[in-house]
């Protein structure tokens, strides 16, 4: 790549960022001129507490090295994707409607359990975000992607690949001895005392392994249920763990997250990709995070040998 084109693509992302930041400051300028109208008729008002305490832009723990937005496939087809703008909140979302993203003069690698698919890919966006739809959304653009199967797009060149094995290709008795190994370290952990699960047996819901070195990955949701047809009920165990290459030693958990209720509202999480970040290669682990009527993204993040840590999720959207 020639000095020319790194300062473009430098000076493209700034861009990004900046735009983002104009936007969350314009929305902070209306709620407060708002809230100075309301108050101007009622002098004994205390004056009203900050909208954004931390500044819209600076609390969610953004990797910035990960470049300025993140696509997401919407799983209609190959060629469309949702413009995920990092920076945005619960709070600022709905400045979102209405607004293209700023996507343009960016190029995307494009990403999948198996890790890279598709190189430099061109996007366009298809439109911004119905302003009068009674729910929150993402912009939507058009992806060049001659693959099928891809999950997450970042600008060309931040994030590289990891490839996941996952256990459903696995041979029998290494899926066997997975999953009971998986199982174990479940029960290990301190999982809140709910009667309703007590007793009851793990079970793998999927489960997704790479190596770094000389140490195993593991990936995986451990599911309990209760088959009851009038209250079926289901626990959900995001567990990612370490163990050394080689060995058939049950998992040092890194990082765990348990949701329990209904098993149709109950919160689950799907594992998008692996990636490396950044010029560290710091490792991460791409997710989708389901709610009974939406959605959120997050990224979950190896800070330190056996330790993740969730690093960042995206603004709620329900579209």
């Amino acid at each position: 790549m020639s000095s020319l084109d790194a300062e473009m693509r430098q000076q493209n992302h700034s861009m990004t960022f900046g735009y983002i930041r104009l936007l969350c400051a314009e929305l902070l300028m209306l709620v407060l001129l708002a809230c100075g109208d309301r108050g101007a008729g009622d002098s004994a008002r205390e004056t009203l507490p900050p909208v954004f305490p931390l500044g819209p832009a600076s609390n969610t723990n953004w990797d910035t090295d990960a470049g300025p937005v993140m696509l997401v496939s919407t799983g209609n087809s190959k060629d469309s994707a949702a413009v995920i703008l990092p920076e945005i909140t619960d709070s600022t979302i709905a400045m979102v409607q209405g607004n293209a993203a700023p996507i343009t003069g960016l190029v995307f690698d494009l990403f999948g359990r198996g890790g890279k698919l598709e190189s430099s890919r061109a996007v366009a966006l298809l439109g911004s975000v119905d302003s009068t739809q009674e729910c929150d959304a993402w912009p939507v653009a058009g992806v060049r992607a001659a693959t099928a199967g891809w999950r997450v797009g970042f600008a060309k060149g931040h994030v590289q690949p990891i490839a996941l094995d996952s256990i459903e290709a696995m041979s029998s008795i290494d899926s066997a001895a997975l999953a009971a190994s998986l199982a174990q370290t479940a029960a290990t952990q301190p999982i809140a005392s709910d009667p309703t699960f007590r007793g009851l047996p793990f079970r793998v819901r999927s489960a997704f392994t790479y190596r770094l070195d000389s140490v195993d990955v593991v990936i995986a949701d451990i599911v309990r249920s209760v088959n009851e047809e009038a209250n079926p009920r289901l626990e959900h165990l995001l567990i990612i763990g370490e163990r050394p290459t080689g060995t058939a030693s049950k998992y040092t958990v890194g990082y765990y997250s348990r949701t329990a209720g209904a098993e149709e509202t109950t919160q689950a999480t799907e594992v998008l990709a692996a990636v490396r970040i950044g010029p560290a290669k710091k490792q991460a682990v791409v997710v989708n995070i389901e709610y009974d009527e939406g959605r959120k993204l997050g990224l979950i993040e190896r800070v330190a040998p056996g330790q993740w840590r969730s690093l960042w999720r995206s603004a709620y959207t329900d579209c």
